[in-house]
């Protein structure tokens, strides 16, 4: 659960919900929490996306500007907004700040790629009245996170016929997400994924396809053929019954 509310801290940091980020950090939700992909906090977001607001109410209940992401990057580093990062650095180099707009993200959320339509994130109840002093405000707590949705896995044509199952947020359910777990869990790489399988015969292909499933809905993994290293290129005898073989 803590990891699903961290995840969703950091998207509304990502989309400027400053409400939904009053509301978490009600809760005692950890501030300084990293993505497990990229290592991003909710910090590096505000200052990628230039929203001073939300780069405010982050540092003024503990954000730590100096936390590095996995590429060693603080969130100054990546700042777009020349104000929230002489926020960041105060008067140490008020000269010294280089937009990051330029800099393309390898790893884009699928909370950037498909925005909330009214810019607002799920997060059940929320802090509806707002006041400078969040120790004083009366908090909501949070419904328990138990929108999983439940699968069951195996690995197609392996000697092991038993599934497992897996569990992943509905709210994250994306091919990429679904792919990443059931690998995860079937302990093999994502490269040797051919494709995934709704059984009993259809293909999984895009985020929409994986939205449609439902609890305890089995999957198999395909994974792909190794390539035989002596293949020379011919067919073999057992494919060839008609020709005439010459020695």
């Amino acid at each position: 659960m803590a990891s699903t509310l961290e995840e969703k801290f950091r998207e509304a940091a990502c989309v400027g919900d400053t409400e939904a980020l009053q509301t978490l950090i009600s809760q005692n939700i950890d501030i300084n929490s990293k993505n497990t992909v990229n290592g991003w906090t909710a910090l590096h977001w505000a200052c990628k996306r230039g929203n001073e607001e939300v780069a405010r109410i982050l540092i003024n209940n503990g954000a730590d500007p100096t936390v590095e992401n996995f590429k060693g990057e603080t969130p100054a580093a990546v700042c777009s907004s020349s104000s929230i990062y002489s926020l960041l650095e105060g008067d140490k180099s008020p000269n010294s700040f280089i937009s990051s707009e330029e800099n393309n993200l390898k790893f884009v959320p699928n909370y950037l790629k498909n925005p909330p339509l009214n810019g607002n994130i799920d997060i059940g109840p929320r802090l509806r009245t707002r006041h400078p002093d969040l120790s004083a405000m009366p908090t909501t707590i949070l419904p328990a996170q138990s929108d999983d949705l439940v699968l069951k896995a195996r690995i197609a044509g392996s000697n092991d016929p038993d599934y497992i199952e897996i569990e992943i947020p509905r709210w994250k359910l994306t091919y990429s997400s679904l792919l990443h777990i059931c690998c995860q869990e079937l302990e093999i790489k994502e490269t040797q994924v051919e494709r995934i399988r709704k059984l009993p015969n259809t293909r999984l292909r895009k985020d929409s396809d994986v939205k449609r499933l439902t609890d305890f809905q089995c999957l198999e993994v395909v994974v792909k053929a190794p390539r035989d290293k002596y293949n020379n290129g011919y067919q073999s005898i057992s494919v060839c019954k008609d020709q005439t073989i010459l020695y």
